[in-house]
């Protein structure tokens, strides 16, 4: 007989997770409530899809927006742009999991610079030094 082969270290993964949600379902019924209340809906993910070709499109856009008119073959919204429209003839749903990363990525940075405000003019910060931080000491002549 034919030796069955071993499943894959993600498999192996993927069904601890799933023993345990459902060990923490069977721990707590109102969590197997809430699965059943909140099905996956099939139309979700064509949505989904939609929704990332729309972004896709409008992010190709913008990038083109940006390439100056008489931009060298070097100029750096040059090569992003055209980059991205290779990558889209080329494999589309690379350029949508590539987009979706850099997008996730720009939200953490924003997330983060936020979180650096807060931290800097929070409470109890004073108001003179409010604005300044990161900023590099001005060189030159006194006032």
């Amino acid at each position: 007989m034919a030796e069955r082969p071993r499943p894959s270290p993600l498999a192996g993964l993927l069904a601890h997770l799933a023993g345990g949600a459902q060990a923490l379902a069977e721990q707590d019924p109102a969590l197997a409530g809430h699965k059943a209340a909140y099905p996956e809906l099939p139309l979700l993910d064509e949505f989904r899809l939609a929704l990332t070709r729309a972004s896709a499109g409008r992010q190709l856009r913008q990038s083109q927006e940006k390439v100056p008119e008489n931009a060298g073959p070097l100029n750096s919204s040059h090569l992003v742009h055209r980059s991205l429209t290779l990558m889209r003839l080329c494999s589309p749903g690379y350029l949508h999991a590539f987009l979706g990363y850099a997008d996730t990525l720009a939200w953490l940075e924003r997330l983060q610079d936020g979180a650096a405000g807060q931290g800097a003019a929070g409470p109890g910060a004073s108001g003179a030094g409010s604005g300044q931080a990161g900023r590099k000491p001005a060189r030159g002549k006194g006032r």
